[in-house]
C-alpha cells in the first residue's frame, strides 16, 4: 500500500516535456497567501553591497524537477529567472539540490556537501512529502527541520521553508496535515517565512487554474511545468517583499 501511495503521489506530475510557461493571470493568488512578515537580512545585506548571491534550493522530487521532466523546468530555475528580473543589477545564482524520495533527515545529512559547501546566503528548504508517505514520526520530522534550521542560523544563512504540494488525489490518501502543522510550527518558532505552496496549489486547483485530477497523463508534465513557473514567480515575489 505504501508503494502504491508513493507511485500515485509521484505519477500525478511525472512525464517528459518541452518548456512551458504560465500566463501571469494563472499565477495570481489571494493577498493573504502572499503576506511576508519577516526579513532576509543576510540576503538584503549582500544585495545592498552589490556582492554575488548564492541561493541553494534543497528538497525532493519537485525541487529536482522530476514532475516536469527537467531541472530547467523546476521551480528553482524559474526562481532564478524571476529574481534576475526583479534584481537586474545583482549577480544571483540559484543552485538546485533536489533529490527524489528523501526525508527531511536524509536532506539534513546532505547539508555539509550539498548546502554548506556552496556558501549560500539563502537556503530554500522544501520537505514533508516523503515523511508523510513513509509515516515518519511527526516529532522526528520536526526535529530534523529544527536541527537544519539551527545549523543554518549558526552560519548566518537566511532560510525559507517550503511546504508540500497539493492535489485532491494525494491528499485523499496521504495525511499531510500533521506534517504541515509541524513545518509551520518550526517556522513560527524560529521567525522564518514558510512559503505556502500547499495552499497556493489548493487555490489554483479550486479555481480550476491548475488541476491535476482528471488530466490525461500526457498533459500532466506540461501542467507541472506551468505550476513550477508560477511557484518560482511567487517565491521570487516573496523574497522581494522580505528585502527591506
Amino acid at each position: 500500500m505504501r508503494r502504491l501511495v508513493w507511485a500515485v503521489a509521484v505519477s500525478l506530475l511525472a512525464a517528459p516535456i518541452g518548456a512551458a510557461r504560465a500566463t501571469p493571470g494563472e499565477c495570481e493568488v489571494p493577498a493573504e497567501l502572499q503576506q511576508v512578515d519577516v526579513t532576509l537580512p543576510h540576503l538584503a545585506g549582500r544585495l545592498a553591497a552589490k556582492e554575488p548571491v548564492t541561493i541553494v534550493a534543497i528538497g525532493g522530487a519537485s525541487t529536482a524537477g522530476a514532475a516536469a521532466g527537467s531541472p530547467d523546468l523546476a521551480y528553482p530555475a524559474r526562481l532564478r529567472e524571476a529574481l534576475a528580473a526583479k534584481f537586474p543589477e545583482a549577480q544571483i545564482k540559484v543552485i538546485n539540490k533536489g533529490v527524489a524520495r528523501q526525508s527531511a533527515q536524509q536532506m539534513l545529512e546532505r547539508f555539509p556537501s550539498d548546502v554548506l559547501a556552496e556558501d549560500p546566503v539563502l537556503v530554500v528548504w522544501e520537505s514533508g512529502t516523503v515523511d508523510a508517505v513513509r509515516d515518519i514520526q511527526v516529532d522526528d520530522y520536526a526535529g530534523a527541520l529544527q536541527r537544519g534550521v539551527d545549523e543554518l542560523k549558526n552560519r548566518a544563512i537566511d532560510i525559507i521553508l517550503v511546504d508540500m504540494q497539493f492535489s485532491h488525489s494525494t491528499t485523499a490518501m496521504i495525511d499531510f496535515q500533521r506534517y504541515l502543522l509541524a513545518l509551520h510550527r518550526v517556522g513560527e518558532l524560529n521567525g522564518l517565512y514558510v512559503f505556502p505552496r500547499f495552499e497556493m496549489m489548493r487555490y489554483w486547483s479550486e479555481q480550476n487554474m491548475f488541476n491535476f485530477d482528471g488530466v490525461v497523463a500526457e498533459e500532466r508534465a506540461k501542467l507541472a511545468a506551468r505550476v513550477y513557473d508560477c511557484l518560482g514567480r511567487r517565491l521570487a515575489h516573496s523574497i522581494r517583499l522580505a528585502i527591506p
